[in-house]
């Protein structure tokens, strides 16, 4: 009965080292012939620029970060992934239209040798990296063979997001301007006509009306009506450029339930002048509201400020980034030694004929 071959740790050390100067001339030569090799390679430079995250309001950061840790846990799989300003900055980076805009501002198609935008745009995606940090910033790295150019197309990521977000806030600040100036004059028509309808009811029945009326009623029924029509304006605005589920909207309908519920609540005014009054005070309230929003909607449509705060501006590297001489030198070394090892411990224990 012939014994199983057992392995001889002894035995494989003893060929290497009967072979060392074999083994170690190996290793060293791979790592010397990859050495060389990696200067004729082109040399990438890579540079990179960080952003500030957008800003947030102490309460809808903290939410947001309390149920971004939820969704981690299966036991909350039932809530809904929340996306962050930042989640949106990140997406608009990598979107198609600011990829499109880089490639045609730095003639991408042509630096990379590339006969198409779509490979192009392959090639731009995998020499850029956008990573969100933990601090909250946000980071754009850029690769390419020329430093200057790897900066400046950092660079232009960023002015690309800036630009796109003024775009986005002048477009829906003009869509609002629009609407509200058309709310505004109906709102001026309206309160006209009670006025004069005030007006013909006084001369009708020879009374005056109060100048401070002190009507609890009135002035609470007044409030809450003003309220509840400034509420069905902005209903409308948001209505413009976000969906019927969205946070902002289901908020403001939410609170416009809770004004009816206050209306049916108060009692009923049974004078006919006091009712004129609080219809006459609803509108100018309403007309105050309206006007302020208006002119809110023309500065932001004509705002050009910044809306990316930068924290560091991308500056053209001073030392490539790969290839590694370092790094592949000592795989390519490494390889070298364990394939000159295992050959020589094969060699040992491969019968002689």
């Amino acid at each position: 009965m012939s014994e199983t071959p057992t392995l001889d740790l002894r035995e494989i050390f003893a060929a290497i080292a009967a072979r060392w100067r074999f083994v170690l001339g190996t290793g060293l030569a791979a790592g010397l012939l990859t050495l060389g090799v990696t200067f004729l390679l082109p040399k990438w430079y890579t540079a990179s620029a960080t952003i500030l995250p957008p800003e947030e309001s102490d309460l809808l950061s903290n939410m947001s970060l309390a149920q971004r840790a939820l969704t981690k846990f299966p036991a909350f799989g039932i809530l809904e992934d929340y996306f962050t300003p930042a989640d949106v900055y990140k997406a608009i980076l990598g979107s198609r239209t600011v990829r499109e805009e880089l490639v045609q501002r730095f003639d991408l198609q042509r630096v990379y040798g590339r006969k198409s935008m779509e490979l192009t745009l392959k090639a731009l995606d995998h020499n850029t990296k956008v990573k969100m940090n933990p601090d909250g910033t946000i980071k754009v790295s850029v690769d390419d063979r020329d430093p200057k150019r790897s900066a400046d197309m950092a660079n232009g990521y960023l002015e690309a997001l800036d630009r796109f977000n003024v775009e986005k806030r002048n477009t829906t600040a003009n869509r609002t301007r629009l609407f509200l100036q058309t709310r505004t004059h109906e709102t001026d028509s309206l309160l006209r006509a009670s006025e004069d309808t005030l007006r013909r009811y006084q001369e009708a029945h020879r009374t005056v009306a109060p100048a401070n009326p002190g009507n609890a009623d009135m002035q609470a029924a007044a409030d809450v009506m003003s309220r509840k029509l400034m509420l069905e304006v902005r209903l409308g605005v948001l209505r413009g450029y976000l969906s019927e589920e969205s946070d902002q909207v289901q908020q403001v309908k939410d609170e416009l339930e809770q004004l009816e519920r206050r209306l049916a609540s108060i009692p009923e005014l049974q004078n006919e002048l006091m009712r004129l009054i609080r219809d006459t005070k609803v509108y100018e309230q309403l007309y105050m509201l309206l006007t302020a929003e208006l002119e809110q909607a023309r500065i932001r449509e004509t705002m050009n400020t910044p809306t990316v705060q930068l924290l560091d501006r991308a500056v053209p590297p001073e030392r490539h980034s790969r290839p590694k001489k370092g790094i592949l030198s000592a795989a390519a070394a490494l390889i070298g030694f364990a394939g000159a090892s295992l050959w020589a411990a094969t060699r040992e224990r491969t019968p002689q004929r």
